[in-house]
């Protein structure tokens, strides 16, 4: 490791910390509000520091190393102790409540852990999680924050990508060696549309539509057919050898981003907060 491991500051960490969400070092400095030239700079400083190549670079975007993987797990521990740390010092208990809604299937997933981090970091904040498939009104609903799957309608809501969700074509382990087209379709509304964009399965109509992805893969678990899911849905009953892929790609990729009112940018609660979600979306992604 460099000598020059010491001179990292705090806002190298929250450089690569975008860097690794972002995986665009254009994206990264427009966020940053940064010149993309200072940012590639600020890059090729921090790799100096670490004394390890962090990122393979291409012309439109960045992909991890080994190393970057570590770093990038480490920065965002190091992020959650200088906010904790900051709202500490300004003021002698942490209060309040915090209102976030979440889509129900990520909720089901994330929502123990988030739940028990955030108790460890700020106990005395009271934390309401609300988990939901409609859209919600931040503003007119009463969130703090609100965290979603898919493109971000024009907003001046200030917005923190925190992680993409891939779609793949899982089946359910019985099928396994069945022909595509004698498998049920267990859908969700518009996924027969992400479907055409593979060519073994284009064309097949659902047999049953349900709006909630957690109906999915539990129907699937349970020997239903095929659906598309998240990796953070999928993953785990494959690796238990109940669900299978259908195809070699995933069929779509969801940005997943964090949405909060800009007037709570600087609240060091919220941020907290946001750091843990994007910890545990980095892990099951």
């Amino acid at each position: 490791m460099s000598d020059r491991f010491d001179d990292l500051r705090v806002r190298d960490f929250a450089f690569f910390d975008r860097l690794a969400a972002l995986g665009s070092l254009g994206a990264t400095a427009r966020e940053l509000h940064l010149p993309k030239a200072t940012a590639s700079r600020w890059l090729s400083t921090l790799e100096e520091r670490v004394g390890e190549p962090l990122v393979k670079r291409t012309t439109r975007s960045v992909s991890l190393t080994e190393a970057g993987l570590r770093f990038a797990n480490h920065a965002r521990e190091v992020l959650q102790v200088v906010r904790a740390t900051r709202l500490g010092v300004s003021s002698s208990a942490a209060s309040g409540t915090l209102r976030v809604s979440v889509p129900v299937p990520m909720g089901r997933v994330l929502a123990g852990p988030i739940i028990a981090g955030f108790r460890k970091r700020l106990p005395g904040v009271r934390l309401e999680i609300k988990l939901q498939a409609d859209p919600v009104d931040l503003v007119r609903d009463g969130f703090d924050l609100v965290l979603r799957g898919g493109p971000l309608p024009d907003s001046e809501l200030k917005a923190r990508r925190l992680s993409t969700a891939s779609m793949w074509v899982y089946a359910s382990a019985r099928f396994r060696n069945e022909a595509p087209e004698r498998i049920p379709f267990i859908a969700a509304p518009g996924d027969e549309a992400l479907l055409r964009r593979t060519k073994t399965l284009a064309g097949i109509r659902p047999s049953v539509i349900v709006d909630d992805r957690t109906a999915i893969v539990d129907s699937l678990t349970w020997g239903a057919g095929f659906g598309l899911l998240p990796t953070f849905l999928g993953e785990a009953p494959r690796a238990d050898g109940a669900l299978v892929r259908l195809v070699k790609e995933p069929v779509a990729a969801l940005p997943v981003h964090a949405i909060y009112h800009p007037s709570q940018k600087d609240d060091p609660r919220l941020q907290i907060l946001i750091d843990e979600f994007g910890s545990h979306l980095a892990r099951v992604m």
